[in-house]
């Protein structure tokens, strides 16, 4: 059964929650004070930046959508123009957030040590 064009858009999504996610810890992430009187904070002093982190992953979806809508999106009719910002919306969602928890996660525990 070959791919629709709804299942490239979803799936496209799925795979950018993922690099955005990445992104996000990566370019907003610190490596974490474990024990001390300093436990809990970034070495340093630095402050983790998630409102940057959370701004990255809205730009990626909304430049996912534009990119969409100029490209596989001319094949839609306008009736169904919604499909193409709901299709993979939540997929995208649940990947970016598990995968910045997860390296951010991985960050304190094995970067510590």
């Amino acid at each position: 059964m070959p791919f629709t064009d709804l299942d490239k858009i979803f799936w496209s999504r799925a795979a950018l929650g993922a690099v955005g996610g990445t992104l996000s810890e990566l370019l907003t992430g610190c490596k974490v004070v474990v024990s001390g009187p300093r436990a809990g904070t970034c070495e340093l002093g630095l402050t983790p930046d998630y409102q940057t982190g959370i701004l990255i992953g809205l730009f990626i979806f909304l430049g996912s959508y534009y990119l969409v809508k100029l490209t596989i999106g001319k094949k839609f009719p306008k009736a169904d123009q919604g499909k193409i910002y709901m299709t993979g919306l939540g997929s995208y969602a649940l990947r970016y957030v598990f995968f910045w928890v997860f390296l951010y996660t991985l960050g304190i525990t094995f970067l510590n040590l």
